[in-house]
């Protein structure tokens, strides 16, 4: 049997997450969920990085400059964007506070300088990246329906995109959720700040769920959830890890396929839904509602990014071969020498 070699750092995550963030600070479900999920990939980078086993991981580790590793990390291999990096970062900081507070004085130095880690700069104007209709439907034709499973994961992507849900929202659904008609339907979703939402299904989606229940849910238990992870007890909820499995899955083999094709990940098809119906001309705030955003300054970026699509649109128009407005040709494009000058070199 396998020895911890620092069984105390351990059971410090473990008071964190279970005593001291749900009973005193009283932090919500997800904030808690995310703070178990920011320790487990910071973990796992060290075993990854380091060749060892959680059993080798020891509180040396949790120092500024791992954590600014685990970030890099998190951007080149996990290809996370700086706004979910920063996230990772506030969650390691505050769990480095409790620490503080319960290490042993020799490890207080070291954990104290966690504090000084900074988050990467994002950028206020940053356009969401959204898929192409073309790519959507690239993406929704990569499982086989014949397999069980991949057509599990096949419902899971259509209903996610359909309805421009979140992850979560589309994980915490129970059957009870779900009322369908019969060419409609409709979703009763749990969003965040506890806050719920009636999102409509359209009648070919109705067709695929009809289909998914019929092949998981024959008993149809109106308190099981729609989407789950069998174990020898009971059916539980479809864990995060599994829904990333999925769209990387199938966003890997469409990549083969398709070698420019974008890195897919959950998020994305409620952005790349939410893109596409504003570009055909669904009013804002209507995308908004269906998005379950509480402020439709959040919905606006779709508008600055169809702004900017339909401006390099224009540039594409302007500057191609049959153009009035030709780009003058640059008669120094061979000259090192003024090229250098140009350059102040």
């Amino acid at each position: 049997m396998n020895k911890m070699k620092d069984i105390y750092f351990f059971e410090l995550i473990r008071d964190y997450l279970c005593d001291y963030l749900p009973l005193i600070r009283r932090r919500s479900e997800s904030t808690i969920k995310s703070s178990k999920d920011t320790i487990n990939i910071f973990i796992e980078y060290l075993q990854i990085a380091y060749s060892i086993t959680i059993y080798d991981i020891s509180i040396e580790y949790f120092n500024s400059k791992e954590i600014c590793s685990f970030s890099n990390w998190l951007i080149q291999n996990k290809h996370n964007n700086e706004s979910t990096v920063n996230l990772r970062i506030s969650r390691l900081k505050a769990f480095s506070k409790y620490l503080l507070q319960n290490c042993s004085i020799e490890y207080i130095p070291q954990i104290s300088k966690v504090s000084q880690v900074n988050k990467f700069p994002e950028s206020k104007n940053k356009m969401p990246i959204s898929l192409t209709l073309k790519q959507t439907k690239i993406l929704l034709s990569m499982p086989n329906l014949e397999n069980k499973i991949e057509f599990r994961d096949y419902c899971f992507m259509v209903l996610m995109y359909a309805t421009a849900c979140r992850d979560n929202e589309i994980r915490s659904l129970k059957l009870k959720d779900l009322t369908l008609d019969n060419d409609s339907g409709r979703l009763k979703i749990f969003g965040k700040g506890s806050k719920t939402r009636l999102t409509p299904i359209l009648d070919d989606v109705v067709k695929i769920l009809r289909k998914y229940l019929t092949q998981f849910h024959p008993s149809y238990n109106q308190n099981d959830y729609l989407f789950y992870s069998s174990t020898k007890k009971e059916n539980t909820k479809m864990s995060n890890d599994n829904s990333l499995r999925i769209l990387k899955k199938y966003s890997d083999r469409a990549k083969e396929e398709y070698p420019e094709f974008p890195h897919a990940y959950n998020h994305l098809l409620r952005h790349s839904r939410a893109q596409q119906l504003y570009d055909a001309n669904m009013p804002l705030p209507m995308v908004s509602e269906l998005l379950g955003h509480s402020n439709i300054n959040t919905t606006e970026i779709y508008a600055q990014a169809s702004i900017e699509k339909k401006k390099q649109a224009i540039e594409k128009v302007m500057f191609n071969k049959n153009s009035i407005l030709i780009k003058e040709k640059r008669s120094y494009k061979k000259d090192k020498n003024t090229i250098k000058k140009l350059y102040g070199l």
